[in-house]
């Protein structure tokens, strides 16, 4: 499931200048990686924007996600499993980016589901070898548009290079991950 949506956020401009304005850290996650320019905060109308279309919602995390040209992601494909059931990213600025889903080719396999040891080892070398993965969507950067999508797909930001050269022109999201409540 892959749902993307125009003019997200009424107040998006706003949104984007308190992305501008956040107090980033390099955070340490879970997962052991150390992730640049990461902001944990509520973002104004995120969550009832979610809930809007996905229902009531248990919220996982969110906040803004900030980089310049040439810096690369910990690993280029992923999934975000583990970060609740669904994922959104907003795009709160403009360039040559967007996010991608991906097809592992030696296997197929589109996600990863929780507890697939299996698969995990097959695929795990594969990460960051654009060649071991064959692009299956592209969803291209636009101000205020939305992304909603299973968080165990394989995705990433693509090209994988992010742009600019500071906050005004960089690559500016937001990101949230949660579960429905319908879920439970």
């Amino acid at each position: 499931m892959i749902a993307v949506f125009e003019n997200f956020l009424p107040n998006a401009t706003q949104v984007r200048e308190l992305g501008l304005t956040a107090p980033y850290t390099d955070w340490r996650a879970p997962d052991g990686e150390v992730y640049r320019r990461v902001c944990l905060t509520d973002v104004p109308g995120l969550r009832e924007r979610i809930e809007h279309f996905m229902g009531p919602v248990e919220m996982l995390g969110m906040g803004y996600r900030l980089n310049f040209g040439g810096e690369m992601p910990n690993a280029a494909i992923h999934s975000d499993l583990g970060w609740g059931t669904h994922a959104l990213v907003l795009y709160l600025s403009e360039g040559d980016s967007g996010t991608a889903f991906w097809r592992h080719r030696a296997t197929g396999a589109r996600r990863i589901d929780v507890g697939d040891f299996d698969l995990y080892a097959q695929i795990c070398d594969d990460w960051n070898d654009e060649n071991a993965w064959e692009q299956t969507r592209f969803v291209a950067m636009k101000f205020n548009r939305a992304l909603i999508y299973e968080s165990a797909m394989f995705h990433s930001r693509y090209p994988f290079h992010a742009f600019g050269d500071g906050y005004l022109d960089g690559r500016l999201i937001a990101v949230a991950f949660f579960t429905p409540r319908r879920l439970h």
